[in-house]
């Protein structure tokens, strides 16, 4: 690790400031005892926000079965950690995007983001259901740190970050170590550390494109790591277009990692479609329709017959 990069990376104003209703809802929440009402005075005081958050909170995403219609509503039937994560969720995307670089393609890094945290999600509900919201936020923002570093060091940085598109190279994150001696992952963890998220999501975001995570790190937070592994590189799949042997190779892989059956994807797989479109339009993130994840389960219906003839 670059420590002098990160240094200067950490004082400098390339990390976006962590948005103020964030900050103020964290604050509340942090009192064991907080008012349930002052949340929902907080998120009123935004009417985009608390319209934003009303239809986060009725996506299929978040397994409710009832229809949400006020915000005291869906602070008691979600509760504050679903909320938590609801509310950065729509808040970071403007505050990340407002420090992107022209070098970044920012539709694709959203739409492979966004992928990213569904995915999680969905894996951390059959592995870790506890760390749901976790796995969400740290999918979502796992690779901020690519949009950190074009800010923080364009010259050094813009050739690797328009490497961050489809069907470029993984190599890519090879050239990070090379050209800057550190990695997107570390400086993703540094803004999430910044943001005071739980180090549970922080170290797990630093070794998500890790498929061992280091062996002295808690276990909570080396499924979680495992989990934001799988998904993202899964995500890059349902982002791109690539031939079917490819797919079967990257899902058996991911899945490993996971240490959950492929088949538990081909599952999932028919569920994100439906909320990737739901939050990406919440969040206001472009979302190119395509035939990708009928070409995946394809693929995978495929490897699950060669495997049980």
């Amino acid at each position: 690790m670059n420590k002098k990069l990160i240094q200067f990376i950490d004082r400098s104003d390339a990390i976006p400031s962590m948005p103020q209703i964030v900050t103020r809802l964290l604050e509340i929440t942090k009192d064991e005892n907080y008012a349930q009402s002052d949340v929902v005075n907080l998120l009123s005081t935004d009417p985009g926000v608390a319209g934003d958050i009303l239809k986060l909170a009725n996506s299929p995403l978040f397994g409710v079965t009832r229809q949400i219609s006020s915000l005291m509503h869906a602070c008691n039937l979600l509760g504050i950690k679903r909320i938590r994560t609801l509310v950065m969720g729509r808040c970071m995307v403007d505050k990340v995007n407002s420090k992107a670089n022209t070098s970044i393609d920012i539709s694709y890094y959203w739409r492979r983001s966004l992928a990213t945290g569904v995915l999680a999600a969905r894996f951390a509900d059959k592995v870790a259901p506890k760390l749901r919201e976790e796995a969400f936020i740290g999918g979502l923002l796992s690779d901020v740190g690519v949009v950190v570093l074009a800010q923080a060091i364009p010259d050094l940085y813009d050739k690797i970050a328009k490497a961050y598109q489809p069907h470029a190279p993984n190599d890519w994150m090879e050239q990070e170590k090379n050209t800057i001696g550190t990695s997107h992952a570390e400086v993703s963890a540094l803004v999430l550390e910044k943001w005071a998220l739980p180090e549970i999501m922080v170290q797990a975001v630093r070794y998500h494109h890790d498929q061992e995570p280091p062996h002295e790190i808690p276990e909570d937070t080396d499924l979680l790591a495992r989990i934001i592994f799988g998904a993202s590189e899964l995500a890059k799949l349902i982002c791109e277009a690539p031939e079917a042997d490819d797919i079967r190779k990257s899902c058996k892989q991911a899945m490993d990692v996971v240490r959950l059956d492929i088949s538990v994807f081909k599952h999932v797989l028919e569920e994100i479609e439906t909320d990737i479109a739901e939050l990406a339009q919440v969040l206001k993130i472009d979302v190119i329709p395509s035939r990708i994840y009928a070409l995946i389960a394809e693929a995978i219906n495929e490897q699950l017959e060669t495997a049980n003839p």
